[in-house]
Formats: structure tokens, sequence, C-alpha cells
């Protein structure tokens, strides 16, 4: 085997086998009980969940649709929903701090006339609202717990950690979004660190005239989202309703095991449970996402064997099952890039309205 393809093989299968480690641990002690509460789990429960999974990844397909239009770059619903959604998945299995998903969704969008700095102008604006709604639901959780308990254990300190981390990231991203010099140095040095790991597994690297065309469209798409911050709500809406729908899994998979909690009890264990998500090097926190709930519940008096099946059905109806819908979804949008393909076609000129549209396009 050579030497680069060892490396890409590791970076992509290592996470995933530490991640089904954790879960062996966590899953073989509590066997029994895990056994007993899925064969006794109520149908019905579960199929909300699903169709609360469902609603979930229809939100992100709005946020992005929304974004593309801002910036002046309409595709049909479906197929900007299909890119979020496969996206997404891809994103959840291939353990690369967000640079899977992103990579994925920029590769699409481009067999779509999108520019790969409207895909990134996208993907930020996305994110940031992502990371501030998650940071208010984990400073939620992190506050119902005080209320709950007067210790501050390990899970508080975590919370407090959570808070840190996501609300940093997310001033990071604003700040290289709207700081013209600091955007340009440091887009820069991603740039040549982008070509040496090219260079390393693929022998390959990106002329700099791209780098250059790509640093020009980033730029007019965040004079573009400036210039219509107006229609941002809208974005936001979508992105609340995304994880309002994601506790909804939860919700009605701890109601399929046959375990009715208050709200609050609810949202402290998903809080701390996301934190776990944001750990790059595991593919969307499995096993520490699953381990941090099962702690959480089991704290708060849910049964162990109930508090894991619960948070594995919602790895499952969430991650595991939307992956394998992501092919399907995959296929037709490979299918549907025979139209931009040809220039005559009417989806080739796609672009509609405004200023923001004669700025991309300039």
């Amino acid at each position: 085997m050579s030497k680069p393809g060892f490396k890409r093989k590791l970076i992509i299968y290592g996470p995933i086998a530490v991640s089904l480690g954790i879960l062996a641990a966590l899953v073989y002690p509590n066997l029994d009980s895990l056994l007993a509460t899925v064969r006794a789990a109520k149908p019905f429960y579960l199929f909300c969940a699903l169709l609360f999974s469902f609603s979930s990844y229809l939100f992100i397909g709005m946020s992005l649709w929304e974004v593309l239009k801002i910036l002046g770059h309409r595709l049909p619903f479906w197929e900007a929903s299909g890119v979020a959604f496969v996206s997404t998945t891809v994103n959840y299995f291939v353990s690369s701090g967000g640079v899977s998903g992103f990579a994925t969704r920029a590769h699409l969008l481009s067999k779509r006339h999108i520019p790969y700095g409207i895909s990134v102008t996208s993907s930020v604006v996305i994110s940031v609202f992502i990371y501030l709604v998650l940071s208010v639901i984990i400073v939620e959780g992190m506050l119902l717990q005080m209320l709950k308990s007067s210790s501050y254990g390990i899970s508080w300190f975590q919370g407090v950690a959570g808070v840190v981390f996501v609300l940093t990231f997310a001033f990071a991203l604003t700040l290289l979004f709207f700081h013209h010099k600091l955007r340009s140095v440091w887009a820069r040095k991603l740039y040549h660190l982008i070509n040496r790991l090219l260079f390393m597994f693929s022998r390959r690297e990106i002329p700099e005239e791209t780098f250059l065309q790509f640093e020009s469209q980033l730029s007019k798409g965040i004079h573009t989202v400036q210039s219509r911050k107006h229609e941002l709500p809208l974005v936001l809406a979508y992105v609340c309703l995304d994880w309002v729908s994601d506790i909804l899994i939860l919700h009605f998979a701890f109601m399929a095991v046959g375990v009715h909690m208050h709200t609050s009890t609810l949202i402290i264990g998903f809080a701390l449970g996301q934190i776990m998500t944001v750990i790059p090097i595991l593919p969307g926190g499995l096993g520490a996402m699953e381990a941090a709930m099962t702690a959480a519940y089991a704290g708060m008096g849910v049964p162990v064997g109930q508090a894991l099946t619960a948070s594995l059905i919602f790895r499952l109806l969430y991650y595991i099952v939307p992956a394998f819908g992501s092919i399907f979804v995959f296929w037709g949008l490979r299918m549907s890039e025979t139209g931009y393909a040809n220039p005559a076609h009417p989806r080739h000129n796609h672009n509609h309205g405004g200023q923001g549209d004669r700025e991309i396009r300039a």
C-alpha cells in the first residue's frame, strides 16, 4: 500500500474505528436492558421521531436555498435541498472538522454553475447561525441544570467549555467573514495549507489564478450579503426550526421507550450531547454524544437502558437512516447535472433578479 493511500484511509477510517470502540464500550455492559427496551419500543413515537428527522433536513435545505437566493443564485428548491442533505450526511460520516461536507457542497453547487466563492459565503453564513443558536441551547441547558441542582459537576464545566468553544468559533467565522484584510491573510494561509495537503495526497496543486478568482467571488458574495442583510432573519428562522426539530426527534425517541420527561430535562441532556458533536476528530461525535446523553439523563433519574436506547434511536433516525437516503438523493442530483451541462438548456441561466446578481456576475 502506498504511503499517501495509507494516510488517506487512516484519516477516513481511524476516527470511525475510535467511535465504534466507544459505542461498543457503552453498549456491551448494558446490552440486556438495551434489548429489553428496544423490544418494548412504541412504533408510533418512532414514526414521529422519523418525521421530525425529515423536517430537520428540510429546514437545512431551506436555509441553503434562501442564502443562495440572497446571493443572487436561484436553484430549484429540490436541488438546493438535495445538495444540503447530501453534504450534511457526508459531514456526519467523514470527520474532517466540517471540510468534507463543505467540499461535497461546493462540488455539487459548482456543477450547477455556483462559484466556489459563493459556496463558501453561503456555508459561512449558515454555519454562523447554526453555532449561534447551538450556543443559546447550551447556555439554556446550563442555566436549567443550575436551577435543578446547586452542585457544579463535570457536566457543568463541559457546558462552559462547550459554550466558549462554540461562541469562539462563531465569532471567528464572523470576524473572518466581514474583516477584509484579516480574511485575505487567512484565505492565503488556507490556500497554501490546502495545496500542501493536496500535493501530499494527489501530487496536485490549486493554481494561483484560481485562488485569486475565488477570492474575488468571495468578496462579491460578502458584499451582497451585507447589502441584503435584512433578508437574513428568514435564514435564522429556518436554522432555529432545524434545531427545534432535532430536539423533538430526541423527545419522541424517549416517548418511544416509555420515558416522559420535563422539557427542561430534555434540553439539558440534548445540550450536553450536542457539545460532543463539535469534536472534530469523531464523525458527528459518534460514541461521545451517546455517552454524554446517557450519563446526563441517567444522572437525572432516567434508567440507563432507556437513556442509552433513546440516544441510539436519535443517532439512527437523524444520522444513519438519512445517510442511506442521501445515496438516492445524490444519484438524483447527478442525473440533473446533464441539464446544466447543456448551454442551451433553460437551467443554464439560473440567476435572477436584483443588484446582487449583477455584482456576482461582474
